[in-house]
């Protein structure tokens, strides 16, 4: 028994949005997902690129030594130093940005000697550069909009894609069919069940990557979409009062981190940034599903040391938490070396899509032209 002619109606629909929305956009799709593949191990990589920025030493360099020999060899006041990650990594410290660079001038200092490594401008070496074209294509906030719309699209091909592989009609209950790979049955059916068998496999990892992608480029909208069902905490921006006395060196202030929380590792420091501005930390604690992503922050006020603020994930209501997983989820973090391997793989998915997509339209249409020559009546 056939489908009724409403339901065949829709699924032609669907069919067409899923084929043309792909063909037309596939090949951004392709790109956002090899350049997030390779960003899964951007530190690694850009690590292997550039083998100066390792180091090794007995000891730890203070990090008042570290931050001005940065600012000396820029000039500039350091925003925020992200800590080495692993032994022999650097110290990164963050400036203001030149007026021709795309992003903040990065400085890498050993975290033995202090020694200054590299000076860069974010976006212009390779891993930040693949970065830049995987959040903005290049094209600065427009280019990250058209990101975010990329993000509901796929998000929309994965809702089509389920509903064209539903079995319904006379294949309704052969499910095997739909979730294997028939071999041996000619090249258009191998492209077939390549495209909707690796489809329906990863169809749970593409959801959770398109949807932390939408929220990474459009926070704002998805959080308030969020709060309509889920209680939602904003973040804190506490200030210090200036008293008599001197500022905290950033030595200091990671010490205090420390005192609060001694088992955690910390990831980032933001420095004040006048006379009102406060340290805060970013840390990752045991029991947090990812390691690399600093996603608790405690805020320091500059002169007394005083805890201003804590945001710290297991504490926050659910709306707040669930905004928090999206970057780890996003790049894999949140499940750690498995997670970074599978979003790894999943972005060699939309090439795969693309391929086998482009493969079966173009079979389809060749055969349609031969077959509108061949019923032209010969003269």
């Amino acid at each position: 028994m056939g489908l009724p002619a409403e339901a065949n109606l829709m699924r032609s629909l669907l069919f067409t949005l899923h084929k043309y929305t792909g063909l037309t956009l596939g090949i951004l799709l392709v790109i956002s997902g090899l350049t997030g593949s390779l960003l899964v191990f951007h530190d690694a990589l850009d690590e292997q690129l550039t083998p100066a920025l390792i180091t090794d030493g007995d000891s730890l360099a203070p990090l008042s030594v570290v931050i001005a020999n940065a600012e000396a060899a820029t000039g500039k006041t350091a925003q925020r130093i992200d800590l080495s990650r692993q032994p022999g990594s650097p110290h990164t410290l963050r400036f203001a940005k030149n007026p021709d660079a795309a992003g903040p001038l990065q400085v890498s200092v050993s975290p033995y000697s202090g020694e200054v490594l590299a000076v860069r401008d974010w976006g212009h070496y390779p891993m930040t550069w693949l970065y830049r074209l995987h959040y903005t294509l290049l094209a600065g906030n427009n280019g990250k909009i058209v990101v975010g719309i990329l993000g509901l699209c796929l998000l929309g091909f994965c809702v089509t894609g389920v509903a064209l592989w539903w079995p319904t009609g006379k294949r309704k209950g052969k499910w095997k069919r739909n979730l294997t790979v028939k071999r041996g049955a000619g090249r258009y059916r191998l492209h077939f069940d390549l495209h909707q068998v690796a489809g329906i496999y990863l169809l749970p990892v593409l959801l959770v990557i398109a949807f932390s992608g939408v929220s990474l480029v459009f926070g704002k909208q998805v959080s308030a979409i969020v709060g309509t069902t889920l209680p939602l905490q904003e973040r804190p921006s506490p200030s210090s009062l200036p008293g008599e006395g001197a500022p905290l060196s950033a030595d200091d202030a990671v010490a205090l981190a420390r005192s609060h929380f001694p088992d955690a590792l910390l990831r980032r420091l933001y420095l004040p940034a006048d006379p009102n501005g406060s340290y805060r930390v970013a840390f990752t604690l045991p029991d947090d599903a990812w390691q690399e992503h600093g996603a608790n922050n405690l805020w320091l006020d500059q002169y007394s040391g005083e805890r201003l603020a804590l945001w710290q994930i297991s504490q926050l209501p659910a709306g707040s938490q669930f905004m928090s997983w999206q970057f780890p989820l996003h790049n894999g973090d949140a499940l750690g070396l498995p997670g970074r391997l599978v979003v790894m793989l999943s972005g060699l998915a939309p090439l795969l899509f693309f391929i086998t997509g482009c493969y079966l339209w173009w079979t389809k249409r060749q055969l349609k032209r031969k077959a509108s020559q061949r019923r032209q009546p010969r003269t």
